[in-house]
Order: C-alpha cells, then sequence, then structure tokens
C-alpha cells in the first residue's frame, strides 16, 4: 500500500512540474479558436457572395454604393493566467473577420467585423458595423431572437419586408436618437438618425 502511495506522489509531483515548469508558473499551449460558422451565417456578409456589393439610399435621395475589397482574417488573443506572480501568456485565441468595403458611389464608408469581446471574463461574438459616423454592435445570438429586448420582428420599407429585425444604438456617442436595424438575411438595412433626420436604408 505504502509503494502504492509513493509512486502516485510521484507521478502528481511529476504533472505538476510538467504543467508549471522551473518557475512555478503555469505554462500553457496556444489554441486557436475559429468562428463557429452558424455564428458567420447570422449576417450575409462572410457568406453569400450577393452582399460583396452593398448599396443604401437615403430618404434625401442621396445614393452610397461600397464594394467588398477583401476579408481579413486574425486573432484576438486572451491571457488566461491568473497569478500575478507569473509571466502573462495568450492561451487562448479567437478568430476576427474584417470586411473592408471601397466606395464606389458617393461619398461614404462601410466596414463589418466579426469577433469576440471579453466582458467579466465571459466571451461573447460581436458583430461590428460601421456605416459613415455610425457604428453598432450586435450580439450575433441576438439576430433574429425574439426574446432580445430590442427585437421588432418584421419591418416593411419601401415594399421590402425585413423579418425578425432587431436594433442597437450607435455606440459611438451613446446617442438614443440613432438606431441600426439588422436580420440575418439582409445584414444592416437601415439607420434612423433623429438628430439629423436623415434615414439609409439598403437597396437590393
Amino acid at each position: 500500500m505504502k509503494y502504492k502511495l509513493l509512486i502516485l506522489f510521484s507521478i502528481t509531483m511529476l504533472l505538476q512540474t510538467c504543467m508549471q515548469g522551473d518557475s512555478g508558473c503555469p505554462s500553457y499551449s496556444t489554441n486557436y479558436v475559429k468562428l463557429n460558422p452558424s455564428a458567420i451565417s447570422q449576417t450575409p456578409y462572410f457568406t453569400n457572395p450577393a452582399f460583396d456589393t452593398i448599396s443604401f439610399v437615403s430618404d434625401k435621395g442621396d445614393t452610397l454604393t461600397f464594394v467588398k475589397g477583401k476579408t481579413d482574417s486574425s486573432w484576438n488573443c486572451f491571457d488566461d493566467n491568473s497569478n500575478a506572480d507569473c509571466p502573462k501568456t495568450k492561451a487562448n485565441c479567437y478568430q476576427i473577420l474584417n470586411n473592408t468595403y471601397k466606395s464606389i458611389k458617393g461619398s461614404g464608408s462601410f466596414n463589418v467585423k466579426h469577433s469576440k469581446k471579453m466582458e467579466n471574463k465571459n466571451l461573447s461574438d460581436i458583430i461590428t458595423i460601421k456605416l459613415n459616423q455610425y457604428t453598432f454592435l450586435f450580439g450575433d445570438n441576438e439576430i433574429g431572437n425574439n426574446a432580445y429586448i430590442y427585437y421588432v420582428g418584421d419591418i416593411t420599407i419601401n415594399n421590402t419586408t425585413f423579418n425578425s429585425s432587431i436594433y442597437e444604438y450607435n455606440n459611438d456617442n451613446n446617442t438614443l436618437s440613432v438606431k441600426g436595424y439588422i436580420n440575418k438575411g439582409y445584414g444592416l438595412f437601415n439607420v434612423k438618425d433623429n438628430n439629423s433626420n436623415i434615414s439609409w436604408v439598403i437597396i437590393k
């Protein structure tokens, strides 16, 4: 019995040494985690070639058209080491997809990024969409979710119905006077700016 306990103790110490290294600090292997295909498919930007060209028209008669240049893939790494006496280690890296667009009609800008955000040690998938001076952050698990606080259901604009829609407020200036509307099929399809008294609607 003593012999078995000695072997067990030796194995335990050996495992701890392998995990912590000579410094006594944990050593991690870096894990690379790609965005889930079901999360990516919550918008058409990374899956539907028909949305490589996107146009918006304002209620003032202005038109903006954007063409996708490329999709960049990078990594956002988070330190999993909670020991203040140990070196910081990037243990988990999560994929970022970013679409850059070029304006081919009108003066404007458009950009879409899908990434993970860490808040209070919790990870969530965030879709960041920028149209001109507006920035909207959408959780991909919120799109089409009828339990979400900003779920508004079906919206019909200019004879087009956008199903299972939600909205978010403009993230840049914490104003409640600018809303961006999104759904799974069209992505960002409407921006209403009550400050400037202008509305932008997608053309498809």
